[in-house]
């Protein structure tokens, strides 16, 4: 075992390791299916962190300048920050997958960043995040970065550890982030607290799951230097492949949150496959609520322990953790009650009254921390301690168990939602539903209780006086699906419900108390987003990735359109390139289906326009102004088989089938519907729209429904096609669009031009 000494320097720690354990890994790079791809030894860990602090002095930078930094995870980001740290330079990372372009400009000016660094391809991914007055620089691996005119030698390491050294940004409960300032220090002794709870040794090795722009993985991956250890980092975190990284990359410990443990439970199969070859025998939960009974059943199953830890991003991560050294008994114990552990060795951990007081045992109050790993505080300097005490901002309690204080939380002191281990603030998110949909008149964001996440966004509304509020939440939800500039899909609320202004609870100066709204609005009023309307009959919802309906509506699909059936992956990719309406009956099963796209394109160029190009970036268009039905099935059809043909027909021939014959799919769209008083017009037919589908001969067909929409609606006891179209149009009016086209197929071609054998 390796002899560490306390670390006074990053730099001298990295280069003793170097010395003393050359050809040890550090850091390993493992693909999506745990496959180790590169591995740094100590040794040349030493040489990279050389390399890249040369390079930021290449630049330019100097001690104190802060840099921004833009990667995925990877093993240049840790290298980058640790070099950066090493010489007194300040690291701002960024979300690269949630920051939309403007909170890259805040995050950035506020920081007076000289120097945005991106991972290769990042600006490729996230077109307009270059900041005006601000150098970006494309960083294109360490071999190029060493190829400057500063050598290693010449670098002014930076002594001591009380520099600032990073900038993480929490959600607050303003409309913006906070940024929280922390210094070497902080991270050091928080590290090195987890080394200690978990007795991480240089046999250990860290499998990365959660980004490296959150203080989990960045101390952990810290407490793994200082012990001399080694880091796995996959590209991200893989549900399907969580078990295959873990046993293939051989590490020995991993820190998730709630999600991952959900997720994992219906993974028996991927685990045993390679349960031998596991290596895996701790595992650290946190960074988001969890689910005692979840976290039981995964120990249970897994026969691997979870060791709950809590803290903030302001106290460079865990504050409280389980002991790893507790009898069976009390660790059961305390996971059966969702204890968050006793204090770290470094914190100073009280439970206070709303004037500061200390509270005793089982007096609930709001947590306070005391000690060497808490930020320096906000940028800004916003209020965050009391009388030398960090406020978290959340309310516990504590007993005593075996002569030890362990910690209890009771909820949180304010409204922040933590989703999966992400702070979300519920203000920005409702100053962006604002400017979503101008049918709001308050809006009030909470957290909703899901299994997977721990806490799911919720919004409850308060609708306008002047709006019909059916057509308003049609219109919100099917905007919030469709994917708006102003929410990711993360921030997007999953479910919403509707409450009268009467109705608010308020203080006496008419302030809304949005935790008594929280407690008081049943969960039953919730409704989820992707229902989008419902009649006598069904129930009509957007199909999501995650919906229990999906494998039923790739079943229905391949059992209408064979034999055109995809598979149940290739179905999946396609879902996200249409809009998929389910019909669910009484008894919750999928009655009928119908998939339809949103474009731009008129019907001139949609004529133009095969089967399979409807899908692409040309055509559709999440915020186009038409939609075009691309398919519909319903549980009642029965397929026939399809005749074989010796000869195409050409397009006259289709035309006069269509016209003469009446083929029955035409028939259905030409009936009226929705209480309009004409159905859809034939506009012409398409040849070689979908060669593959020899039922209608390769040959397809454009409609499209009266543009007058106002007084559409679902006729209820109507076949289920019917109000599918039905409510397609519905949607359509709601969202203020006039077209709505029917990309179709002569179904009976094939039978009739059999028939003129």
């Amino acid at each position: 075992m390796v002899t560490i000494t306390p670390v006074k320097s990053l730099h001298e720690h990295i280069a003793y390791l170097s010395k003393i354990s050359p050809t040890r890994p550090a850091l390993l790079t493992c693909d999506g299916e745990g496959m180790v791809v590169e591995e740094i030894t100590y040794e040349e860990l030493s040489q990279k962190v050389g390399s890249a602090s040369a390079y930021f002095q290449a630049l330019g930078l100097k001690k104190g300048d802060r840099i921004a930094l833009a990667f995925k995870n990877s093993a240049e980001l840790l290298i980058l920050s640790w070099a950066a740290w090493s010489v007194g330079i300040v690291t701002v990372p960024l979300d690269t997958k949630r920051d939309t372009a403007e909170l890259y400009e805040y995050k950035i000016k506020l920081n007076n960043a000289k120097l945005l660094v991106v991972q290769e391809g990042i600006l490729k991914e996230g077109e307009g995040r270059k900041i005006d007055g601000v150098e970006t620089r494309e960083f294109s691996g360490f071999e190029n970065a060493s190829n400057n005119s500063v050598v290693e030698s010449e670098l002014p390491a930076q002594e001591g550890l009380s520099h600032t050294a990073l900038v993480l940004f929490t959600s607050g409960t303003t409309s913006y982030p906070k940024g929280a300032k922390l210094t070497l220090e902080n991270l050091i002794v928080n590290a090195q607290g987890i080394r200690e709870w978990l007795n991480i040794t240089d046999e250990d090795r860290f499998l990365v799951n959660l980004p490296l722009h959150h203080i989990n993985s960045t101390t952990f991956c810290l407490s793994m230097i200082l012990a001399g250890g080694s880091v796995a980092i996959p590209p991200s975190y893989s549900n399907s492949h969580f078990w295959q990284q873990t046993a293939r990359t051989r590490s020995t410990l991993t820190s998730i949150v709630q999600s991952i443990v959900f997720d994992q439970l219906s993974r028996i199969d991927e685990y045993a496959a390679i349960k031998d070859m596991l290596k895996l025998n701790r595992i650290q939960i946190g960074s988001a609520p969890v689910v005692a009974q979840t976290a039981q059943e995964f120990i249970k199953k897994f026969r691997i322990p979870l060791y709950q830890g809590y803290g903030q991003t302001e106290t460079a991560l865990r504050v409280t953790g389980v002991p790893m050294n507790l009898s069976k008994s009390l660790y059961e114990q305390l996971v059966e009650e969702n204890s968050i552990g006793a204090p770290m060795s470094w914190a100073n951990v009280e439970i206070t009254d709303e004037e500061g007081n200390i509270l005793g045992e089982n007096q609930e109050g709001e947590l306070v921390v005391k000690g060497p790993a808490v930020m320096e505080g906000y940028l800004g300097n916003e209020p965050a301690f009391r009388n030398g005490y960090f406020l978290t901002g959340d309310i516990g309690i504590y007993r005593m168990i075996d002569g030890k204080r362990y910690f209890f939380l009771k909820g949180r002191k304010k409204e922040m939602i933590i989703k999966g281990g992400i702070n979300i603030s519920p203000v920005a998110v409702e100053n962006h539903l604002k400017k979503i949909s101008d049918d709001i008149g308050q809006v009030y964001v909470i957290g909703f209780p899901d299994e997977r996440y721990g806490e799911e966004v919720a919004a409850v509304i308060c609708w306008r006086k002047d709006v019909d509020e059916e057509s308003a939440k049609r219109r919100l939800k099917f905007k919030l699906i469709s994917g708006t500039p102003f929410l990711s899909s993360y921030e997007t609320p999953k479910y919403m419900c509707s409450i009268d202004q009467e109705d608010l609870p308020t203080t006496s100066t008419g302030k809304v108390q949005r935790t008594v709204l929280k407690s008081k609005t049943p969960v039953e009023k919730f409704e989820s987003v992707h229902t989008l309307l419902q009649t006598s009959s069904y129930k009509f919802s957007i199909l999501d990735p995650q919906s229990p309906y999906f494998s039923a509506s790739h079943a229905l699909y391949n059992h209408c359109w064979q034999p055109l059936a995809v598979e149940i992956k290739k179905y999946k990719e396609d879902m996200n390139k249409q809009f998929i309406l389910l019909a669910i009956d009484s008894n919750d099963k999928v009655a009928g289906q119908i998939a339809f796209i949103r474009t731009d394109l008129g019907s001139e160029e949609l004529l133009h326009t095969a089967y399979d190009s409807l899908f692409g970036p040309n055509v559709s268009n999440p915020a186009g102004k038409a939609f075009v039905c691309v398919s519909i099935c319903s549980s009642d059809y029965e397929p026939k088989p399809v005749l074989a043909v010796a000869q195409i027909p050409d397009n006259d021939v289709v035309r006069k089938y269509l016209a003469e014959e009446g083929d029955p799919v035409l028939k259905f769209h030409q009936k009226p519907k929705g209480g309009l008083p004409k159905g859809a017009e034939l506009i012409d037919v398409i040849p070689n729209g979908r060669p593959e589908d020899m039922s209608s001969l390769g040959y397809n067909m454009l409609l499209k429904y009266p543009s007058l929409l106002e007084n559409v609606g679902i006729t209820d006891g109507a076949p289920v096609s019917n109000q599918l179209i039905e409510a397609v149009l519905l949607i359509a009016k709601d969202m203020g669009m006039k077209d709505v086209y029917a990309y179709s197929r002569p179904g009976s071609l094939a039978s009739y031009v059999s028939s003129l054998a």
